[in-house]
């Protein structure tokens, strides 16, 4: 054999052996990824399948009940802004209204719908990410995401309209990512259609939007991109907001012909942002929000809580500030070693992450009553922009300069992330809203799993739930129940309507608004009696005033009283009573707070001579109408 021949030969008989190798080497390397995704898929999923778990065995006393019952009011053919005046925002009665539709009279629906928003948005959220930064970045940004966006601490009873906002945020804001990776044109559309249902579920989901918008806008500007690009990306998000806002707005069109729908209650969604007040003819804000809520919770007592908060939420804040320094120092350094290199789209979309997250931020400060629910958004906000900096670090880590240092840092940071969401999962000490110390740790995951654990061997359930079944058992379905203060969840244990449409009334407006709700509801009430009222005696932020009672328990040493009791059916005594504690208001705290006193006496007359005390549950008094016969 010529030696040509065997060098052939032999040649044939390792090219062979070495493919085989390189299929063998990709196959592991595959497997190898699966593993990877498959650990983070199970790391993202206990967090959020414990949140689950606690939201659907913890029924909502407040804005879900609202919402639920709204829902189905207008499924049985309430007439929106005649027989029904739902407190949620379009997108929110919407989902309601199809969990409802689905599942009953319940608050399963919605959050069945809830969670699946929420696991889409999070998927998504992974893929960017992983597409942007890698999978370190992808992995900590959804775990982080995961574990705080269904928080007990946070994330109340689920059923949150924020939690709705925010998977829509997510997902636009990952679609646009998409894009800008050089994906195709339907991931702009997609971000479009996504990002404009935001601001129907909350206001504040103005922050993609924003995010979004001015971004696009500084591409050019920065030389990131060209103007005709600029331009066919902004009317690719200006087809996909019309392709999914369009239908909805149609439909609204029909049902406004056959219902009587009145525009007023998308314009409500809309008018928050307009510089301008309503021209003629248009809708007229009832009060300011905002305004109305200031002169009770003044800035010096508003900026200790959003403080306590934030330190709450120290974990992804701090990989959110952390990503900001370290773009803002990466971009120093390139000024002045004038390295003109090419930018990344994992450099440039920082901007976008950061922008969004700034303004989830800054919009808590907008109402001074920071809710828990307010700090949820700027959880998921952080958690992508976060990716930049954990990206960073994979990058020092993949260099072999300083290896092993790095691995330590790594070692070191992710104890201290764990250090940081430590109380998000075994609890708190200490009420973020007063600061005072609650005795024992409280609202973490172990918490409300054990409580939940208690609640279903003993068979307890709290006293909203309880005066609500009682009722349901003591009526029949046409018999109307009215619920005073912000306990709407009462309505759906009783599955009973209210016939009034203002069904739960929103904490301390002005007291001439106060006068004409309690006008215009005594007025609804006297076409037809509700068969029970309850008085949930619930306080509002401020939570240091006393609640609105509709037949006052006299305290113990007021106007001599030895022991605490109802206030007896005697004129004098109600005279002198209503006297001194309207006197008594209005030096503890303002003339405002004794003139919403004296605007809801003629509930309380009302209330007093017409119905009996049945008893108490709980906190809450039931009143049974006396005589139904004259109803």
């Amino acid at each position: 054999m010529n030696k040509g021949a065997r060098k052939k030969r032999l040649t044939k008989r390792h090219v062979i052996p070495q493919k085989k190798e390189s299929a063998v080497l990709a196959k592991l390397q595959s497997n190898k990824k699966f593993i990877v995704f498959a650990i983070v898929a199970v790391l993202a999923a206990i967090p959020f399948s414990l949140g689950k778990y606690c939201e659907f065995n913890s029924p909502g006393p407040y804005d879900s009940g609202a919402y639920v019952y709204s829902a189905k009011h207008i499924i049985d053919g309430a007439v929106i802004g005649v027989d029904e005046i739902p407190s949620a925002q379009l997108g929110t009665l919407l989902v309601n209204m199809l969990g409802v539709r689905l599942f009953g009279f319940s608050e399963t629906g919605p959050k069945i719908i809830q969670a699946i928003l929420q696991a889409a948005a999070l998927l998504l959220m992974f893929i960017a990410i992983y597409k942007l930064f890698g999978t370190l970045p992808a992995a900590v940004s959804v775990i982080v995401a995961s574990s705080y966006l269904s928080a007990p601490l946070i994330a109340k009873f689920g059923n949150v309209k924020e939690q709705y906002m925010i998977a829509c945020m997510v997902i636009a804001i990952s679609c646009f990512a998409m894009r800008q990776l050089g994906g195709g044109w339907w991931w702009a559309v997609l971000a479009g259609a996504f990002v404009i249902w935001a601001p129907l579920f909350k206001p504040t989901g103005m922050s993609a939007i924003g995010a979004i918008g001015l971004f696009v806008v500084m591409q050019p500007l920065l030389k990131n991109t060209t103007f005709r690009q600029t331009g066919v990306d902004i009317l690719l998000l200006l087809a996909g907001a019309a392709i999914g806002i369009g239908p909805l707005y149609i439909w609204i069109i029909g049902w406004n012909v056959k219902t009587g729908l009145p525009y007023i209650f998308v314009w409500t969604t809309l008018v928050k942002f307009l510089p301008a007040a309503p021209t003629a003819g248009q809708p007229k804000k009832v009060e300011d929000y905002i305004e109305a809520s200031r002169k009770l919770v003044t800035f010096s007592q508003q900026w200790p809580i959003v403080l306590r908060y934030y330190s709450l939420m120290i974990l992804p804040i701090a990989l959110a500030v952390g990503a900001i320094l370290t773009r803002t120092l990466r971009m120093i350094h390139n000024i002045v070693v004038k390295n003109k290199q090419t930018k990344e789209t994992c450099d440039r979309i920082v901007f976008l992450f950061a922008v969004w997250w700034l303004l989830d931020m800054a919009f808590i400060w907008i109402s001074p009553r920071s809710y828990e629910q307010y700090y949820l958004p700027l959880t998921a906000s952080a958690a992508m922009l976060g990716g930049y900096l954990i990206a960073v670090y994979t990058n020092l880590l993949a260099n072999p300069v300083n290896k092993n240092v790095w691995k330590v840092v790594g070692i070191i940071g992710l104890l201290f992330m764990i250090g940081m969401s430590w109380h998000i999962f075994f609890g708190i000490e200490k009420s973020p809203h007063s600061g005072a110390p609650y005795g024992k740790k409280q609202r973490g995951y172990s918490q409300r799993l054990r409580d939940i654990s208690r609640n279903r061997r003993g068979n307890r359930k709290g006293s909203w739930e309880i005066i609500g079944q009682y009722i349901r058992l003591q009526s029949t379905p046409d018999d109307k129940i009215y619920v005073w203060g912000w306990f709407p969840g009462i309505y759906v244990q009783a599955q009973r309507f209210s016939p009034t449409p203002h069904a739960v009334m929103m904490p301390r407006p002005t007291p001439q608004i106060f006068k004409r709700m309690i006008t215009k509801m005594l007025k609804d009430f006297e076409q037809e009696k509700p068969k029970f009222i309850v008085d949930s005696r619930k306080r509002h932020i401020p939570m240091n005033r006393p609640a609105y009672e509709l037949w006052p328990i006299v305290l113990k040493n007021f106007m001599g009283m030895k022991e605490s009791s109802f206030l007896p059916l005697n004129k004098n005594t109600i005279q002198a009573y209503d006297k001194a504690w309207y006197e008594h208001l209005r030096r503890s705290f303002d003339e405002d707070e004794a003139d919403r006193y004296e605007a809801l006496k003629p509930f309380r007359e009302f209330v007093m001579n017409n119905y009996r005390i049945v008893r108490m549950f709980g906190q809450h008094v039931l009143f049974e109408l006396k005589n139904p016969a004259v109803n």
